[in-house]
């Protein structure tokens, strides 16, 4: 509430609506590539105020945000998976091959 008991109310960006509106018309999500998070559009409707930004000259993070089929999140997510499965087994065959043995700590 403000200084009058008046709840003050931020209105939301155009830039951010037209994000949002072109997603939902889509099916799609929005991607936040800075944090590497996805949101449906109605959380990134929820949280535009904690994910956009826009200094006073006007430029805005905006173009941090790119409209995703729900599939790119799944695509992106097993590709991660994918790699940090090969580290492990290449970490598992690095230590098959080191001839020591591993006693607990005292």
């Amino acid at each position: 509430m403000g200084a009058w008991g008046i709840e003050e109310r931020q209105e939301i960006p155009a830039e951010v609506t037209s994000l949002h509106r072109f997603a939902f018309q889509n099916n799609c999500w929005i991607y936040h590539d800075v944090t590497r998070m996805f949101y449906t559009p109605e959380e990134f409707i929820g949280k535009w105020k904690q994910l956009y930004k826009q200094e006073h000259t006007g430029l805005s993070n905006i173009k941090d945000f790119a409209v995703k089929s729900p599939y790119a999140a799944i695509k992106q997510r097993a590709g991660w998976i994918k790699r940090a499965n090969e580290e492990l087994q290449a970490l598992l065959e690095k230590l098959e091959g080191y001839d020591i043995e591993f006693k607990p700590p005292k």
